[in-house]
């Protein structure tokens, strides 16, 4: 049984070791549990009386009544209203999730007009900011993330656009009733929608393993974790605890388990889906027609080449399934009953995941062919359509469903989709449509009714905690009766009421909260002790909850008060290192921003109704410390010098830009007097520090390589050392954060110049307009051909990386006088030890040895700008000759005779040594000298940007 918290686990000790493991039936005494009974059509808020002039002239809206009412009974009061610049900070953060700036919070201030507050609310739920805050506390709740999990962490490249039609959903104000029946059956009830079927991501965030075997297993987790996070989410029914027995304490039975997962029993989860309008879809048909008539030759060509291929890869994957997965893969698609569908669909697509590197099973006069074939297909590009947006939805199988079956009971017979029994005990009715059985509209109609009575009570009192700090029943996602009655019942019931009667919608029920006197309140109260002891959980809400700032707000602030922020909106996910909003940076489940995991952002494995706060020394360590943090104090420190001549309009500026408001005269006095100080004892300016990170699936650090920063290249000097010039191998091992939207190549290592006269070399990874293929590596030869003319000729690998992984790449250089000349290269996936090693052969025209007149580059070519590597570099090798599958560094890691230089960033080594002559080769790209005042101002920024100003929220 899953409890929610370590007191309600204690709770569950101390109650009758009589109650039933197995109830069976509903009893007369569970229906009349608070959350179970209707919500009434008309709850009056209360009238309060009070002698205190100040208190009956306190009440601003009817939420005031209901909180007032309470405090009085318990003989309190409430706080006093903040102060403005304290308010408009909170209202900023709380509904932007954004500090204002300094103009925008003096603007408020000085702001006298009676409608003042209430003109700043609209503006800003007006804004598009709105939606990406609010977007966040969903995505927890459905446990969004841009990767898989489990180990292979795959990258979703897709998944983005779930995340991008929750912000939209939020700003445009979408009735929350809509907003629930597009994400559970957008694609049965609105099949032309394009949003509605992209709303369906929803029932694709679950964690997945595309390399498991049991695929059958694998789709039983899938459909428990769907049912489990849509009982959570929707109902604030926990009902994991029924899969296994009637609940011992909610009237939740095993049953009604089954009963909800049977509604998504017949799913389909295609691997993408398109999400384009029938007259798109139909225009691009058009163009696609044309497109494979002009080319139908050249495919059937490289098609004959490659169907052995795949035939071969399919054959490799399906022996690795048990003998039952392997007999539904051998059926014919019409046999396999509805119960087979989903499981040959998972395990299929681990044979479609092979076709993807098919390119390295061609060998010898195919793969000349087949590349000579692409290049002919290629003069056709013009013809074809550019692809229409995918995404990852789902749909039903067909009209008919596999049967539900409660395990260990299956001579019961199957369970028919239905409701919970507490609330509706009879068979769910679905209308078949022509491609489904539409039971996730039924199941969507239902908990999206007005009759429903926990649907608006849920989101009422989720919203409540995002203002508040806790729900009015702190249990948002538990209404058992395991979980905390509200504090507040008429005032719950009140609003979920006028929610349903105003439409659904989001922005009516915010104005109304933070127009409250309640919400007003300050964090400071003269209430004293007797309040603490009353009500020392604040549930009556006699002041403001001071609080933390969570993850995304912290970052966020952070990059706002350094002015690097990027309010850029939508699209693909984006490195933690770049300054976007934190909402638009990858989640990836294993490989966690150190920020964010300090910080208590969720693991996204389950749904996160509330976050942990935590106080570590961790995070105390990582703001302190941390190489983010300090580029973040530079950036800072260098615009507050360019903009101020004066420190103490600089400091003001600093305090307005962290902590929402000005320094005070004591505050004022003493960074006057820390800036003088810095400056007395500030050192001579210094050159860049080497600056190295943790690589996923590897010991030790790397180098960060970055455009922009103070170290977008590592630069080797000569101290004597002679790098190959004929035959060699250059060795890495790389993660790659993101690769340019054209042709451009990312540089791992290189020996040029970009000039095509000058001969030289450079290995890196392709961009996503490369004419071969995006995303592999790909080594750029100059050199003279056998017309004595020097080209430079691009030697592709077509092996295809992933971004945010860590690889082994190597290539291997054989030039040959006869003009056979070729490039070997290795690819292995570090992240996955059943992925093989990857290799390929390919020929180039270079006859000369490549002679390079520059030195050696890692992350960039000398001179040649915007090529710079984006992610993390470690163990760079230069050998003589060509290394084989069996000489590689991957599986001999010692260095060896023919190793030229090997670096490997290790701190204990020293970061720039050259383990073969022992010596310090490496030069980093240096930063500018900073004046002594802007080292001062630089430590004067560290210290304001991880203060508790910043952090929290009053």
């Amino acid at each position: 049984m899953r409890f929610k918290s370590s007191a309600l686990l204690t709770l569950s000790l101390l109650l009758p070791a009589s109650a039933p493991a197995d109830r069976g039936t509903i009893t007369e005494a569970d229906r009349k549990w608070w959350a179970y009974q209707p919500v009434p059509g008309s709850v009056p808020a209360p009238q309060v009386q009070s002698k205190d002039e100040r208190l009956q002239k306190w009440a601003r809206n009817e939420i005031d009544s209901f909180i007032l009412e309470k405090l009085l009974a318990a003989g309190l009061e409430p706080a006093a209203e903040a102060p403005r610049e304290v308010l408009v900070r909170r209202l900023y953060l709380d509904l932007l999730g954004l500090p204002p700036t300094a103009a925008q919070s003096q603007a408020f201030v000085n702001d006298n007009a009676p409608d003042a507050w209430e003109r700043l609310v609209d503006s800003l739920l007006a804004s598009p900011h709105y939606g990406e805050r609010w977007a966040r506390h969903w995505l927890d709740l459905v446990r969004y993330a841009d990767s898989d999990g489990y180990k292979a962490d795959d990258y979703r490249p897709d998944a983005w656009r779930y995340r991008d039609y929750v912000i939209a959903s939020f700003n445009n104000d979408k009735p929350f009733d809509r907003f629930v029946l597009e994400q559970l059956a957008g694609d049965e009830l609105f099949p032309d929608n394009p949003e509605a079927i992209i709303a369906t991501g929803y029932l694709r965030c679950g964690i997945y393993e595309y390399n498991n075997p049991d695929a059958a297993g694998q789709w039983t987790t899938i459909l428990n974790d769907i049912t489990d996070t849509t009982s959570d989410v929707f109902l604030g029914m926990g009902l994991q605890c029924a899969r296994c027995h009637d609940h011992k304490f909610d009237p939740s039975l095993q049953r009604d388990y089954f009963r909800l997962q049977a509604f998504f029993a017949p799913l389909q989860m295609p691997e993408r889906t398109i999400a384009a309008t029938p007259a798109q879809k139909a225009e691009w048909q058009q163009k696609q027609d044309a497109w494979e008539a002009a080319t139908a030759d050249i495919r059937a060509q490289i098609e004959a080449i490659e169907q052995p291929q795949r035939e071969r890869a399919a054959k490799d994957v399906t022996i690795k399934f048990p003998p039952e997965t392997q007999a539904i893969i051998a059926k014919p698609a019409a046999e396999r009953t509805p119960a087979e569908r989903p499981v040959f669909d998972l395990a299929w697509r681990q044979v479609t995941n092979q076709w993807n590197n098919l390119d390295n099973r061609i060998k010898g006069t195919d793969k000349e062919k087949i590349v000579g074939l692409r290049k002919e297909l290629g003069k056709f590009d013009s013809l074809k359509p550019a692809p229409l947006p995918v995404t990852m939805a789902v749909r039903d199988q067909a009209a008919d469903a596999p049967p539900v079956m409660i395990p260990q009971r299956e001579k019961a017979g199957a369970i028919e989709a239905g409701f919970p029994t507490i609330l509706d005990p009879s068979p769910a009715v679905a209308v078949p449509g022509p491609q489904s059985t539409g039971r996730r509209s039924a199941l969507a109609k239902w908990i999206a009714s007005p009759a429903n009575p926990l649907t608006a009570r849920v989101m009422i009192n989720r919203v409540w905690q995002q203002h508040f700090g806790r729900g009015l029943s702190s249990t948002t996602s538990d209404f058992g009766t395991l979980g905390e009655k509200p504090s507040h019942p008429a005032l719950l019931d009140w609003l979920a009421r006028r929610f349903m009667t105003e439409g659904w919608q989001f922005k009516k029920l915010h104005r109304l909260i933070v127009t409250s006197a309640t919400w007003r309140q300050s964090s400071f109260s003269s209430a004293g002790e007797h309040a603490r002891l009353t009500d020392p959980e604040n549930r009556l809400l006699w002041r403001w909850n001071t609080r933390r700032m969570d993850s995304e707000q912290i970052r966020d602030a952070i990059f706002s008060a350094t002015g690097e922020l990027d309010l850029s909106a939508g699209g693909p996910g984006s490195d933690a290192t770049k300054p976007r909003r934190a909402v638009y940076v990858k989640v990836l489940r294993n490989v966690r921003d150190p920020l964010a995991d300090v910080f208590d952002a969720p693991q996204n494995f389950n749904s996160t109704p509330s976050r942990d706060t935590t106080t570590t020394p961790t995070q105390s360590l990582l703001l302190a410390n941390s190489r983010f943090l300090m580029d973040r104090a530079e950036a800072m420190a260098k615009s507050l010098v360019a903009k101020y001549d004066d420190d103490r309009a600089l400091i003001e500026a600093a305090w307005q830009a962290t902590a929402g408001k000005r320094p005070t005269t004591d505050e004022m006095e003493e960074a006057l007097a820390f800036l003088q100080s810095q400056k007395d004892a500030a050192p001579p300016p210094q050159a860049g520090e080497f600056i190295a990170d943790s690589m996923p699936q590897r010991e030790g650090k790397a180098a960060v390589l970055s455009p922009g920063t103070a170290q977008e290249r590592l630069v080797v000097t000569d101290n004597g050392m002679t790098l190959p010039d004929g035959d060699f191998s250059i060795e890495a091992v790389v993660l790659l954060h993101s690769v340019f939207s054209d042709g451009r190549v990312r540089t791992i290592a290189a020996q040029w110049n970009g000039d095509r006269e000058q001969p030289g070399w450079a290995l890196g990874v392709t961009g996503q307009g490369s004419r071969r293929k995006p995303q592999m590596p790909v080594l750029q030869l100059i050199g003279r051909n056998a017309d004595g003319r020097i080209v430079e000729e691009p030697v592709f690998s077509d092996i295809q990386l992933q971004l945010d992984r860590s690889y082994f790449v190597a290539a291997a250089v054989h030039p040959d006088a006869a003009g056979k000349g070729t490039v070997t290269f290795f690819v292995k996936d570090l992240s996955n030890d059943d992925v093989l090693l990857q290799t390929a052969v390919v020929p180039h025209p270079i006859v000369e040895p490549v002679k390079p007149a520059f030195p050696l580059v890692i992350g960039d070519a000398e001179g040649r700008a915007r090529r710079q590597w984006d992610g993390l570099i470690d163990e760079v090798r230069i050998r003589r000759g060509s290394v084989t599958e069996q000489t590689l560094s991957l599986k001999s890691p010692d260095l060896t005779p023919d190793t030229i230089a090997c670096w490997q960033f290790e701190p204990a080594t020293g970061y720039r040594l050259d383990s073969v002559s022992k010596t310090e080769t490496i030069r980093t790209t240096q930063t500018s000298e900073s004046s002594v005042r802007e080292a001062a101002v630089m430590d004067l920024s560290h210290t304001l940007l991880s203060s508790s100003a910043l952090l929290y929220v009053e």
